[in-house]
């Protein structure tokens, strides 16, 4: 789970793990360094309350009850326990921010994902998913057990952390708050540019578990905050620059996400945007060449390699793809030849040539033609000899 664009709360940031998904590290603007907010165990906030488990001598009044536990997908990947209801009719709705009370527990009774006020705005990708169901199932004051399965948490890759691959947690959540989304105009450029860049960092998160349909949307929520529209005349130019910069990372990130699924259409308005701001960005030129040589446009992607190799000759990434695509094109001009040599039947053995280097010519005289041609001079020399006429 990770850190809100909303909350106050100060919270540590974790290199993604390791064994991440994508396939080079240029492909992507912060691939550098992907950092992301990582609510796990605070250790300040003290020791965490045991959860709440079933007495195995009244397990049938616990867990076998019709009702104790709610299967929410009808699959026992995510179930509820209600605990202490709370206000009724006080569900949160998408995209209000929920300030929750958390603390998670591994099989092995370890302490994970433990917050005592954790903000974050739901449907918005910011948690993991079975958390983001389960809250918007919860009256405000509500207190729940939750029991997500992998597929709903960390998956198969964890957190890098304390959580390791494949892991069930159980997790205790009291819904503390819930509060309206603050109208962007009313955001001042400090705040966007904060939450603008948290979302682009949890989109960054969702790219390097190569869930790239989930960081395109991450993406796009991030542009909604990183955008001058709202700018007022006490923004500084520099402020205003930084939110561009910023606004031109996620278009660049984005590009990156939607190759990845093939929108290749989507991607080429994406670099697009940065190269009418940035004309000469390597990243965006270095992409677009990708995208445009997937579209079947390989001369278009070798001049932009060629661009992109002289703004920044020391790419060795951009001189590997140019020196592959120009071998590549080099292949497929020889078989169009050869293949027009076949249509047009140039593939013959070349005509002999004489000592002096001329070609010798080749008389081919039809049978027919040559039979008739002996056939009529020993006719005359008949009709001569014998006089019969």
């Amino acid at each position: 789970m990770e850190e809100s664009t909303e909350t106050k709360e100060t919270v540590q940031e974790i290199v993604t793990p390791e064994g991440q998904v994508g396939e080079d590290t240029e492909e992507h603007e912060d691939s550098q360094k992907i950092k992301v907010p990582d609510p796990s165990i605070d250790e300040e906030a003290g020791k965490m309350q045991p959860l709440e488990t079933p007495d195995k001598d009244n397990i049938e009044d616990t867990t076998l009850i019709e009702g104790a536990w709610a299967d929410i997908l009808g699959s026992g990947q995510l179930k509820k326990k209600t605990v202490k209801k709370g206000i009724p009719n006080t569900r949160p709705t998408t995209n209000e921010i929920c300030t929750i009370k958390i603390s998670g527990q591994l099989v092995d009774g370890k302490a994970v994902d433990v917050q005592e006020k954790f903000s974050f705005q739901l449907g918005d990708l910011e948690v993991i998913q079975g958390i983001d169901l389960i809250v918007a199932l919860m009256d405000c004051h509500e207190i729940s057990q939750v029991e997500v399965q992998p597929r709903f948490a960390y998956g198969s890759l964890g957190n890098g952390k304390d959580i390791p691959p494949e892991a069930t947690i159980l997790y205790t959540i009291e819904l503390l708050e819930v509060s309206k989304e603050t109208d962007l105009e009313l955001v001042n450029i400090d705040e966007r540019l904060r939450i603008g860049n948290a979302k682009r960092e949890r989109g960054n998160w969702w790219y390097s578990r190569g869930d790239f349909t989930s960081s395109i949307q991450c993406y796009r929520r991030a542009l909604d905050y990183l955008d001058t529209e709202n700018e007022t005349e006490t923004d500084s130019p520099e402020k205003l620059q930084e939110i561009l910069d910023d606004r031109l990372k996620v278009y660049n990130n984005m590009a990156a996400a939607q190759m990845k699924i093939e929108a290749y259409d989507a991607a080429l308005k994406s670099v697009d945007n940065v190269l009418r701001c940035q004309k000469d960005n390597v990243k965006a030129i270095y992409r677009k060449s990708k995208i445009v040589t997937a579209m079947g446009k390989m001369g278009e992607g070798i001049a932009l390699l060629e661009r992109a190799l002289h703004l920044d000759p020391s790419s060795k990434i951009v001189q590997q793809d140019l020196m592959r695509l120009q071998a590549k094109q080099k292949l497929e001009v020889q078989k169009e030849k050869s293949l027009y040599k076949k249509m047009f039947n140039l593939n013959s053995t070349p005509a002999p040539t004489t000592s002096q280097g001329k070609p010798k010519v080749k008389l081919t005289v039809p049978w027919t033609l040559m039979i008739g041609a002996v056939t009529a001079v020993v006719a005359s020399y008949v009709t001569y000899r014998f006089k019969l006429f």
